[in-house]
């Protein structure tokens, strides 16, 4: 991250101060590491690499001038709130000098021990060889599909980790290896347990899953025996109130064979490392996602981590070797890695959802290789990528009466709730922001003072008829989470106002108003708030100045969003400094995991 982005907060300094009253010898460079420490945690990152800090940096943070790098990490160690790796102290300093709070290197140390921990008993050997290539071929009749490899892959290793973009068949991919694991398990029943980071992407997960399984046509035999549930990982855990703890965890491990999570990019360096303590050594754990969707609120980027060796990623060269033992087939664009994790990381690469005339495909690539000439050639095509500068603050209102009020106008005037709620799920206003003049905030405010203004919607109290609404926190006893969409209409019988929500199964649900756990207008979403939504068309708007948020990974999964159409609001300028800033999270996870062999 660029220097543009250190800002010292009122907890940094204080932070700073309390470490600097515990160490038996105070001193500046312990508080301005203390205070970067802090800093860092709160923009994300698991730890601080010292030896990246600049005088710029240290500017920022109200910092005295930086020492040499190994006078630093002298004094540090030399001081007794410093710890090494296995010690107890509120800060710690590893080997490579990264400097961590003592809880987020216990986290990343569990985390990474666990994962190593399975990297060692692969294969598994407890398989028919000749059964399992039978089955994959009955399952996967395309050779050399990477679906295919992924499946192998959670057939012989405990750990299994898929990466893919949306449209890449992750959610058939799921279905598909439960089915090769229920006719490998024979007779035995397999209990599975599917998750997801958040309601609302549990929700989706266990749409998916049920609208794929008819697709696959499965034998009766297997498609009963396949999981039809999935909840949130806390409540996979056992949260207990708002504990940090769960019911679930080393001592009382989960009671599964196979444990499924989605959207694992969502997923902070803490809940995972809480997850996989709870999880037994001999269950199968795969971990589902899209490592270059934007990464968890809290911190850490596990999964990209977990995912991302710092080169490009093909199958291995050892995975290639027992697939083609197996199955016979030779897969093409292996690459040689010594690392184990490797040999268990698969990246789904074809594009089932993104025809190349819309140009989502094409534009996503460019955007995630960094490459924003490409990106802009794209952008500037037409066709189903429309693109526009932001307009400015005094004309951003008009603009988005002239091309948001049309899409707001014909579902508002729907009184039939399941309707509507389709409608819904046609059109998403995205912001990168939350706040400021092109924030979410801002649009929901303009867009319901507009539509009231045009007589579309009843201003006779907090919730207006055709006002669509997002649920901001899970509620299991209601039975709404958090990114759940829902649209207020009057109830056909009563007149009422009633909240209308899909329901799991896609039946319509509705909810007085005063049942709802808290909520927000949706007029507009963040692009962070849309992760694990789809819609057939999206209008994506950037500010008009820069700010640290605007990365590649956002404009991805704003752009991933949709399936057919989108329009994108920024200026070039901002766009090319968005796609040439990339998120990058301070751990030291992915060195252990890609540099070295496990156990070693």
């Amino acid at each position: 991250m660029g220097t543009l982005e250190l800002e010292v907060h009122f907890i940094d300094r204080h932070f700073a101060a309390l470490i600097n009253r515990l160490a038996k010898i105070p001193s500046p460079e312990l508080e301005l590491a203390a205070k970067l420490v802090s800093n860092f945690r709160e923009r994300g990152d698991v730890c601080v690499a010292l030896r990246a800090i600049t005088a710029s940096d240290a500017s920022k943070i109200g910092g005295p001038d930086i020492p040499p790098l190994q006078t630093w990490v002298r004094k540090l160690r030399a001081s007794a709130v410093v710890g090494k790796p296995g010690e107890f102290a509120p800060l710690i300093l590893d080997e490579n000098e990264r400097l961590y709070l003592q809880r987020y290197w216990k986290y990343e140390d569990e985390l990474a021990h666990n994962l190593e921990a399975r990297l060692r008993e692969h294969p598994i050997r407890d398989f028919n060889q000749t059964e399992l290539a039978s089955n994959l071929a009955k399952l996967f009749p395309a050779q050399s599909d990477l679906q295919k490899v992924a499946a192998f892959v959670a057939a012989t290793s405990r750990l299994c980790v898929i990466s893919g973009a949306p449209g890449t068949g992750k959610t058939r991919t799921i279905v598909l290896i439960c089915a090769l694991l229920i006719a490998l398990a024979g007779k035995r029943d397999l209990n599975f347990a599917l998750a997801a980071p958040t309601g609302k992407a549990a929700a989706r997960l266990k749409e998916t899953v049920a609208q794929t399984r008819p697709l696959l046509r499965l034998p009766r035999a297997i498609d009963e025996k396949l999981p039809v549930d999935a909840s949130t990982i806390q409540r996979l855990l056992g949260a207990k109130g708002d504990s940090p703890h769960f019911r679930h965890d080393a001592k009382n491990p989960l009671v599964a064979d196979v444990v499924i999570v989605d959207e694992a990019s969502m997923i902070d360096l803490a809940l995972l490392a809480k997850l996989f303590d709870a999880v037994p050594p001999d269950t199968r754990i795969i971990l589902v996602g899209d490592k270059d969707q934007l990464a968890s609120v809290e911190a850490g980027s596990a999964f990209r981590d977990i995912c991302t060796p710092g080169f490009e990623l093909g199958v291995s060269v050892s995975l290639g070797e027992t697939f083609a033992e197996c199955t016979g087939e030779e897969l093409g664009g292996t690459s040689a890695s010594e690392a184990p994790i490797h040999s268990v990381v698969v990246e789904l690469r074809r594009n089932y959802r993104f025809t190349p005339e819309t140009g989502i495909a094409e534009l996503s690539n460019a955007v995630n290789q960094g490459d924003a000439e490409s990106a802009i050639a794209v952008l500037k095509k037409g066709g189903r990528i429309c693109w526009q500068p932001t307009p400015s603050a005094k004309n951003f209102e008009r603009k988005l009466r002239e091309r948001v009020f049309p899409r707001f106008e014909k579902f508002l005037t729907l009184t039939d709730p399941a309707e509507a709620l389709d409608q819904l799920a046609e059109f998403a206003v995205l912001c990168a922001l939350r706040r400021g003049p092109f924030g979410a905030e801002t649009v929901n405010g303009l867009l319901g003072r507009m539509l009231r203004e045009m007589g579309s919607v009843e201003d006779d109290g907090p919730y207006h008829a055709g006002e669509p609404v997002i649920i901001v926190r899970n509620d299991y006893n209601v039975g709404l989470f958090n990114g759940d969409l829902g649209i207020v209409l009057p109830d056909a019988t009563s007149g009422e106002r009633r909240v209308f929500f899909r329901g799991e199964d896609g039946d319509v649900l509705n909810f007085a108003p005063g049942r709802l756990p808290a909520h927000e207008p949706a007029f507009a979403l963040t692009v962070h708030k849309s992760q694990g939504s789809e819609f057939r068309d999206a209008l994506l708007i950037l500010p008009e100045r820069d700010a640290p948020v605007l990365t590649r990974e956002l404009l991805y999964t704003g752009v991933t969003r949709v399936r057919e159409t989108v329009e994108v609001w920024a200026t070039e300028h901002i766009l090319r400094q968005t796609i040439e800033r990339k998120i990058e999270r301070n751990s030291g996870l992915r060195d252990r995991l890609w540099k070295k062999p496990a156990g070693s």
